[in-house]
């Protein structure tokens, strides 16, 4: 009779520290973030996360920007340009995981507590909850995934070769690295929520009471669903535009784009269901998130399968800028417009300006710029139909001081082409050659302005369609 009372006893109590543990762990977790968020650590969470997951995508043949002809030899191709960027994103995840590290963890935590009663109570733990109290805190999870991390960095720099870097061993890296992130307990507790309060607020008073005035309650969380989305896009394209704008090696960029990926997948069957499935939802709602959805879908596939596509075996600087800028420019200009016909479906007397001032300020350097383009091209084309000769002096004029005003409002994969067009009429060599390349110029000129027209930034301008021939 003593022994069964004896068995349920530990039974009991096992149970009691399981659930223990789950609960503590989940405040353990976010006594961490809170700890973090007062010690200024937060954003290099956020980005500790944007580089795990991204990884993971990147790991996915599915988000890899590859040609068809690729894809269809998968076999045949090496992967050791993959696997250097993935070396890249490695490097990254061990700084913000050592920056982590430094700032520490709260002085005591609510699990500490559990487990040294536990301990008291019971002279012999099961062997699984030994197992899971390896990892009692947030900060020997950092421990782990940095061994892990490393680990991982040691076996991509041993496949240096192209021969051996085949599609086999690239699948295995990912599938060890996805592992690995499951058995780091708070980094995969991390990983599994897709939106986190420290670093996910909308602070914005208008489209806050926007959304709050919304009376029906499903429709009032699908919304703020559908801007959390997007808002978490602009905060991933964020770490590509400081890398960008700074000095680091954009190659590690396409890890976010493989992420970008794989969440504009799901943001996508979300607003579909959430949505467009619906039989509720209001003709200007489902107008907003129908463009969205397309607006997203387009230009994913756009970046995965034109702009990316061999970006890994790029080997000039220039052109690899190009490739990221492009698709930098594309996700965003999605996103923030996504952002905003979502709010002017709610309320039609909202400004996008108000959400986003740049894009106030892009619509005005565009319309500048397209200004000045239609007036060097009206100048250019004027002296082709002149029956005297050129002036050549005046044709140089117009031209340095374009390169010197406006050029740089061109996007960047235009500049060495105006570059190109400006040597080629300075080196002409006799007038007919001038005249030729001054029509090249001519109608090169009349694409740009088409170009600029048409971004997003201009679209329903009063003068978008002002400029005629």
């Amino acid at each position: 009779m003593v022994t069964p009372v004896k068995t349920r006893t530990i039974q009991d109590s096992f149970a009691e520290v399981l659930h223990s543990e789950i609960v503590a762990g989940t405040e353990n977790l976010g006594a961490w973030l809170h700890h973090l968020h007062a010690q200024k650590g937060i954003d290099t969470l956020f980005e500790l996360e944007t580089w795990l997951k991204g990884l993971r995508s990147f790991f996915d043949l599915r988000f890899l920007p590859m040609s068809d002809a690729e894809r269809a030899d998968l076999v045949q191709r090496s992967f050791a340009p993959e696997l250097k960027t993935i070396r890249l994103g490695l490097q990254a995840c061990e700084r913000c995981t050592s920056e982590l590290a430094c700032l520490g963890q709260p002085d005591k935590m609510e699990f500490d507590a559990v487990i040294e009663q536990e301990i008291r109570r019971e002279s012999i733990l099961d062997h699984h909850l030994n197992q899971m109290l390896q990892q009692p805190t947030p900060e020997d999870s950092l421990v782990k995934l940095s061994e892990s991390l490393n680990d991982l960095r040691v076996m991509v720099d041993s496949f240096d070769d192209s021969h051996s870097a085949d599609c086999q061993i690239f699948l295995s890296l990912g599938r060890s690295f996805v592992r690995d992130l499951k058995s780091c307990r708070y980094i995969d507790m991390l990983l599994s929520q897709r939106f986190r309060l420290h670093y996910d607020r909308v602070d914005h008073p208008i489209l806050s009471g926007i959304v709050r005035n919304i009376p029906d309650d499903s429709l009032r969380r699908n919304i703020a669903l559908a801007l959390l989305y997007l808002y978490r896009f602009l905060k991933y394209l964020k770490l590509i535009e400081r890398d960008l704008s700074h000095d680091q090696p954009l190659r590690r960029t396409l890890i976010v784009f493989a992420l970008l990926q794989e969440e504009v997948g799901y943001c996508v069957d979300f607003l579909r269901s959430g949505f467009l499935k619906s039989t509720e939802v209001s003709n200007s709602i489902r107008g907003a998130v129908d463009l969205i959805v397309y607006s997203l879908r387009s230009e994913s596939k756009r970046v995965l399968q034109k702009e990316l596509v061999f970006a890994t075996k790029e080997c000039q600087a220039s052109k690899f800028y190009e490739k990221i800028e492009n698709s930098h420019g594309l996700l965003r200009n999605s996103c923030e417009a996504g952002i905003a016909a979502l709010a002017k479906s709610l309320d039609e007397k909202f400004d996008p300006a108000l959400l986003f001032p740049s894009m106030a300020q892009s619509q005005q350097r565009a319309q500048k710029l397209r200004e000045e383009l239609w007036d060097l091209r009206r100048y250019m084309r004027g002296m082709l139909e002149s029956k005297g000769p050129l002036d050549f002096d005046g044709m140089m004029q117009r031209m340095t001081a374009f390169r010197e005003s406006s050029l740089h409002d061109l996007m960047f994969k235009d500049w060495n082409e105006f570059e190109v067009f400006s040597d080629s009429l300075i080196m002409s060599g006799s007038d007919l050659e001038l005249r030729t390349l001054l029509r090249q110029f001519v109608s090169y000129l009349e694409t740009l302005v088409q170009e600029v027209s048409n971004r997003s930034v201009l679209k329903g301008s009063p003068e978008g369609s002002s400029y005629g021939s």
